[in-house]
């Protein structure tokens, strides 16, 4: 890596655009390699500077508030973190100076590299893949989108690492290299507010495939239209790999037929890297699930209660209700990003849940979907997410399941999808303590 930074980037007037995580790593790997590039960094947060090592130091050009930088073509290269949107009306960019920490990384590691991405499923399978390989072979490495930086492995990458990487739409939007073996989950409504279109959005999870080249592997879900889609109409140079999990159990601590696929796709591709059978179905049995998916999260006073906070899409919180059915309370709604629920609406339809509870704006859209569905024995929505919680608790069964499985962004109340399934654990664990 540091001799790839040096051949390619030294001597040049470079951009760091957003700096959070992974904004500060990268701007400490460059820092400590590069010795004439002109380093500059830019937020619009001023906060993010504060009693920071950046603050002071002469080897950076902090662009902050009324500094922040529009017209990105006054750098020779922009290496743009996840969270900051391009063509939103904001910056003059020329895309061919747009790179990123994903980008870098994989043109040097991508051959030792597999990248996991799709709209929803993505931690759980490379988590789950992680832990095969890693109980396996001992020389895994994990980062990506599940909140470590690619360039904070980069000094611990041998020839022998297999390279585990979570990556989201954002990370692969302006990629031009790929990993080695690159996994597309599903491509569902998300994220909307991000990207012009949704096509747009699916073109960016897709770059996992079309900057692959010969000897590369492309899994994928074999029934995903949309990505048939792309498949048909783009010419892949990687070896194709649909994954149909059909009839495929294992024996597993995870919950639900999506987790079945989502284990079958893992053990597709550790048998790709050559890890035996036995191992697999090893890894996939010892393998703990992750927090806020489907998560058992108790039973008290004879409720059983699940988290599925990371459900952001109708599709999500349709899957965790026939993993679990029957439920009887369920709890919808938050952020309203414009998401088309009308999939959901005619699933409730079904008559699979029996109370619905919806909060937030995008709560309050659902509630009007679905307020004439004589399905549904009990409707409500509330504004605030302890309210609508509440509710749940006083209304589900002794006896029956409370899902959490919001269909929606957790931003109208809370920072991530994790405080929200945090908060909604400690109410039902203080519920014991009610009469």
């Amino acid at each position: 890596m540091i001799n790839y930074l040096k051949r390619n980037l030294e001597g040049l007037k470079i951009l760091v655009l957003g700096y959070g995580r992974e904004g500060k790593s990268t701007a400490k790997l460059l820092s400590s390699v590069l010795e004439h590039a002109q380093i500059s960094i830019a937020d619009q947060n001023e906060a993010v500077f504060e009693n920071d090592l950046v603050s002071g130091n002469s080897r950076y050009r902090i662009l902050t508030g009324n500094d922040y930088p529009a017209d990105l073509t006054a750098f020779d290269l922009v290496i743009k973190t996840p969270g900051i949107r391009l063509d939103d009306g904001r910056f003059t960019f020329d895309a061919a100076r747009i790179t990123s920490q994903t980008d870098l990384f994989l043109a040097v590691y991508g051959k030792q590299t597999v990248g996991i991405t799709g709209t929803k499923g993505k931690s759980t399978t490379s988590s789950l893949l992680y832990h095969i390989v890693q109980s396996y072979t001992g020389k895994a490495l994990f980062g990506g989108n599940i909140g470590i930086p690619l360039f904070d492995l980069a000094d611990h990458v041998t020839a022998e690492s297999i390279v585990i990487c979570e990556l989201s739409s954002h990370q692969l939007q302006y990629t031009r290299h790929a990993p080695h073996i690159g996994v597309l989950l599903n491509l569902y409504q998300e994220h909307l507010d991000h990207y012009p279109t949704y096509l747009d959005y699916q073109k960016a999870k897709f770059n996992i495939a079309l900057n692959q080249v010969e000897g590369d592997y492309f899994v994928y879900t074999a029934s995903d239209e949309n990505i048939n889609s792309l498949i048909e109409s783009h010419q892949l140079k990687s070896h194709k790999v649909p994954v149909d999990n059909t009839g495929v159990h294992f024996s597993s601590k995870l919950t639900g037929e999506h987790n079945m696929h989502n284990a079958q796709v893992a053990a597709t591709v550790a048998s790709l890297l050559g890890i035996p059978e036995k191992a697999i179905e090893d890894g996939i049995a010892g393998f703990i699930p992750l927090e806020h998916r489907l998560e058992f999260a108790g039973e008290y006073k004879g409720v059983r209660y699940y988290n599925d906070s990371i459900s952001t899409i109708p599709e999500a919180a349709i899957a965790a209700i026939e993993s679990l059915k029957p439920v009887d309370t369920l709890i919808l709604g938050g952020f309203d990003r414009g998401i088309d629920y009308s999939i959901l609406a005619a699933y409730l339809e079904k008559g699979n849940v029996r109370n619905v509870i919806t909060t937030g704006p995008a709560g309050m859209r659902i509630f009007e979907l679905v307020n004439e569905n004589e399905q549904i024995e009990e409707l409500y929505f509330f504004t605030k997410f302890d309210e609508a919680v509440e509710k749940a608790i006083e209304i589900t069964p002794k006896g029956g399941i409370c899902l959490l499985s919001p269909a929606a962004s957790s931003y109208n109340e809370f920072r991530n999808f994790e405080e929200r399934g945090k908060r909604f654990k400690e109410m039902i664990r203080d519920s014991r303590f009610e009469i």
